[in-house]
């Protein structure tokens, strides 16, 4: 176990920059999980702190050790790859071991430490078989037994899942968890799956064009998101993004949305939570008169009961589509001069063409600049 704290790095490659300054300091048995789409950095950092690659610019340091330049063999880490790069010709056991026998461990002390591993992944039943004898699954497993053997300063994990079905890729997200939990590792984990990244980080780093978003526990993510890239991408359905004007009507600080309701758009004020009064209004007060972009989630869109809770506002729209999911009903409606997603429970889903009352949970919301995208 390690701490790691990657200081300004930068990575190009000849005129284009992939990364542009990663500032990211990570906790002794910490599980960060870099998240992002396809081309945002997040594997070309994860080979820079495996050593796979050079950095252009700035530090990275495992347990206060500057490794830039050290070869990968000399940092202490072990890489779980998306592929899984077992040797086909060699069993289960050997392929665990492998890595051991290089450095020349007695054969005794080897074979215990296997057999330790494979207790812990429950393979001791593989160990005679060759990879091609495995399912995805337990190829992973072995895959990731060979780097928790060495037992490693620091575990990378690049994209391990994504080769799996979609049932087998939540058991061993469930393992790889409970993996973290007894080890108590510090892991650093890529993936572009934000179920995975929500389930499995203690704290996440998403990246969008080389650039760190924001970097913060799961639950801070998605409930106050930095920015819009963020909000949309996390979450499923992703966050409602309403165009508003802010205003202030009989002293209360509010948000004119539009709302379709039997067949006509019309502006509706939304009047914000009383614990958010004029004169400080979040930094909202300076932005009376002006359009802001308001983010809520499907599940603070519900269909309006006989009692409100704290924070919420009822509003008349109309429904256009409802997309029952088993547990959850999504109902889409005209809100936002658009089709708002919310979700509701199949009893109290409305029927498609009505107009029905609808509860907003605005203590939830959150608010954005509509042209940098940055929350208020």
């Amino acid at each position: 176990m390690a701490t790691l704290t990657i200081d300004r790095v930068r990575k190009r490659y000849h005129h284009q920059e992939v990364l542009k300054g990663i500032d990211l300091d990570l906790n002794d048995g910490e599980f960060l999980v870099l998240l992002g789409p396809s081309g945002c950095g997040k594997s070309t950092l994860l080979n820079l702190i495996a050593g796979l690659d050079e950095i252009t610019d700035g530090e990275i340091r495992i347990d206060g050790r500057v490794v830039n330049g050290v070869h990968p063999k000399d940092r202490d880490i072990a890489m779980v790859f998306q592929s899984y790069a077992l040797y086909p010709t060699m069993s289960v056991a050997r392929n665990i071991g492998f890595g051991l026998e290089m450095r020349k461990v007695p054969k005794a002390e080897r074979e215990a430490a296997v057999r330790k591993v494979a207790a812990l992944l429950q393979i001791e039943h593989l160990l005679e078989r060759k990879p091609a004898q495995l399912s995805g699954g337990q190829r992973q497993r072995v895959a990731m037994g060979r780097a928790l053997v060495r037992d490693p300063k620091v575990f990378l994990f690049d994209e391990p899942l994504s080769n799996l079905d979609a049932r087998l890729r939540i058991d061993m997200r469930t393992e790889i968890k409970k993996l973290h939990q007894r080890l108590g590792s510090t892991i650093v984990y890529v993936t572009h799956d934000q179920i995975e990244a929500m389930t499995l980080a203690t704290r996440i780093a998403i990246m969008k064009e080389g650039v760190v978003q924001q970097f913060a526990p799961p639950q801070e993510i998605y409930e106050r998101p930095a920015n819009m890239y963020v909000a949309g991408f996390v979450g499923s359905p992703p966050m409602n993004f309403l165009p508003a004007v802010v205003a202030v009507e009989k002293d209360r600080l509010g948000l004119f949305v539009k709302c379709e309701a039997h067949g006509a758009w019309s502006d509706v004020f939304l009047p914000l939570p009383p614990q958010v009064p004029v004169q400080l209004g979040n930094g909202l007060a300076e932005h009376v008169g002006r359009e802001v972009v308001l983010g809520l989630r499907p599940e603070h869109i519900t269909r309006a009961g006989s009692d409100l809770a704290s924070g919420q506002v009822v509003v008349e729209a109309s429904v256009g589509v409802l997309e029952p999911t088993g547990a959850d009903t999504l109902a889409y409606i005209g809100l936002g001069g658009q089709d708002t997603v919310a979700r509701v429970k199949p009893a109290d889903a409305p029927r498609t063409g009505e107009t029905a009352s609808f509860a907003l949970d605005l203590g939830s919301a959150s608010l954005f600049e509509p042209k940098s995208g940055a929350r208020i």
